[in-house]
């Protein structure tokens, strides 16, 4: 399973340490009330093989047939990248 890694457009190359954590509906009480609330998005983490810069957009492409759009949360030592999942298309 190949994950590729663009920034901005351009390919920046292949990630390590790819984990996807989905976040799953829960149960919240409203008012007195128990409803099931919506998921949020999913979370994924992974290591860059270049430093990324914290505003720019990033989209991993696993092994040609899913593109992840991502919303980065957090980078820790210019390459450790937290982000959220805004979108998944087939490609």
């Amino acid at each position: 399973m190949a994950l590729i890694l663009y920034e901005n457009g351009k390919k920046i190359g292949e990630i390590s340490d790819w984990v996807l954590i989905p976040d799953t509906p829960t149960y919240k009480t409203f008012l007195g009330k128990t409803v099931l609330a919506p998921p949020a998005k999913d979370i994924c983490t992974f290591t860059s093989p270049k430093p990324i810069n914290r505003k720019s957009k990033l989209i991993v492409i696993e092994s040609g047939k899913s593109e992840f759009n991502l919303e980065i949360k957090t980078v820790r030592g210019s390459t450790a990248v937290t982000a959220t999942i805004i979108s998944m298309n087939k490609v």
